[in-house]
């Protein structure tokens, strides 16, 4: 299940077991407190045990296996579940858990081990977010029109622990306005370089070159450095080409480029007329680089050259 379905299945179990993974930091932190909430732990100093990667399966299970001091449940957080932990010992117990115990393992990416409820923590779509982003500034008697909220998750790239950085300081600065526009947002929240890359490939791909310039000045002149634009630009095409060159599932592509299932989803959906270009500027990317490793290139003149290649057809 997602995260936005946990709630709902809180209210009508506990599991003994939670696998919590995925790249938004916010909402895993936030599954693990809406866990140990439900599961009604009485004193949090003695009854929740915090463990990470050095502990072993047998530590794991001892702290599982131990009594609530005033014989309430415990839960144990392991943070972060590796391979390791992983083995036959643990899983031995995950087969039979204690029912006094809510174990919860968080990692970055999905493990398959069976008889354990899984919570995907990855960035979630816009329509939630925006749903949660209202909810959030209504606890500060603020509202948000739509369009904000919307422009709130691009800017952030859909990752709450952005989302929920950002919200925090649009209630601080607009502290006496109640509801929150699009003007609002572009006058507190900056452009992160994902974005701004992002906007600078789409540019690129239809060709529009002014626009480019724009983007990639608007950029240099911010101070970013001239090697992680183009590191990023080379990353962008590459999730564009792969996100068009295969027909294997987004959340597959995702995993293997490291990025959201989203951001394949709008590749695909957003640029399947541009094929042809995209492996044309992700190939002439590719032979940039190498001349940039071999010393025959400056970074900075392959960026030009990079944003030049936006009019071939």
């Amino acid at each position: 299940m997602n995260f936005a379905e946990l709630k709902n299945n809180l209210k009508n179990k506990v599991e003994s077991i939670y696998l919590i993974y995925g790249s938004d930091i916010f909402l895993m932190q936030k599954a693990v407190e809406m866990i140990t909430k439900a599961a009604g732990v009485i004193d949090e100093t003695l009854d929740i045990s915090r463990l990470d990667e050095k502990s072993t399966a047998d530590s794991i299970i001892a702290e599982c296996r131990t009594v609530s001091f005033f014989g309430g449940k415990r839960v144990v957080v392991v943070k972060p579940f590796t391979s390791e932990q992983n083995n036959n010992t643990l899983k031995k117990y995950l087969n039979n858990p204690d029912e006094n115990t809510v174990l919860a393992l968080v990692s970055d990416a999905e493990v398959k081990i069976k008889n354990i409820q899984s919570v995907n923590c990855n960035p979630m779509s816009p329509d939630i977010l925006t749903r949660l982003i209202a909810n959030q500034l209504n606890t500060s008697n603020k509202k948000i029109t739509a369009d904000g909220a919307r422009l709130l998750c691009e800017y952030c790239g859909d990752n709450y622990s952005k989302i929920d950085n950002e919200i925090n300081k649009l209630i601080n600065f607009y502290n006496d306005k109640e509801l929150l526009s699009v003007d609002e947002i572009n006058q507190i929240v900056i452009k992160p370089l994902e974005f701004q890359i992002f906007e600078l490939s789409k540019a690129m791909c239809s060709g529009n070159l002014v626009q480019s310039e724009l983007i990639l000045k608007t950029l240099q002149d911010r101070g970013e450095d001239d090697y992680a634009i183009f590191g990023n630009l080379v990353s962008a095409f590459r999730r564009l080409y792969y996100s068009l060159s295969t027909r294997a599932q987004n959340d597959k592509v995702a995993n293997v480029l490291g990025c959201s299932p989203f951001a394949i989803t709008y590749a695909r959906r957003d640029n399947p007329h541009l094929a042809t270009k995209i492996v044309q500027l992700y190939s002439y990317a590719i032979d940039l680089e190498f001349k940039i490793k071999s010393g025959s290139i400056t970074t900075d003149s392959a960026i030009t050259l990079l944003t030049m290649a936006t009019t071939v057809r």
